[in-house]
């Protein structure tokens, strides 16, 4: 009895979704997707070689866009941790000598810069937390 390269393409294609559904990593998906595709190709009748290649591809090409895209999701997270500040007012009541000045925000002390410039009292939108100073800018209110 023997097993056609169809099967074995399969078998291996649900053992590795198996094992991506242990792992929860999107690499192992991939391979089940080469795996898949190189099943279809034994389906279609066409050589081991042309089989291999095509699997060989599918992953290759999976595993460099997973890796771009992880990478801009990466990017995009941090910005947008610093987003979550944005917008945000402070009152600024003294200020330091050196143009810059401490606010309460968030129930903590922080130092404040201006980004055109110094600061003056009055009511202040954050543009960025960078680090432990907030920069400012003016609110027309």
């Amino acid at each position: 009895m023997s097993i056609s390269a169809t099967a074995i393409w399969c078998i291996a294609a649900i053992i590795l979704l198996g094992a991506e559904m242990m792992a929860g990593t999107i690499y192992l998906l991939i391979c089940a997707i080469a795996c898949f595709t190189g099943a279809l190709f034994a389906f279609l009748g066409l050589g081991l070689s042309a089989q291999l290649f095509v699997a060989g591809t599918v992953l290759v090409t999976g595993c460099c866009l997973v890796f771009v895209l992880r990478k801009k999701i990466k990017a995009q997270y941090r910005e947008n941790l610093n987003d979550l500040d944005k917008g945000q007012r402070v009152r600024i009541t003294e200020l330091n000598a050196d143009g810059s000045a401490i606010v309460h925000y968030r129930g903590t002390i922080w130092r404040a810069e201006g980004v055109h410039g110094p600061l003056s009292p009055g009511l202040w939108e954050i543009q960025k937390a960078d680090g432990p100073r907030l920069l400012l800018e003016k609110k027309l209110n």
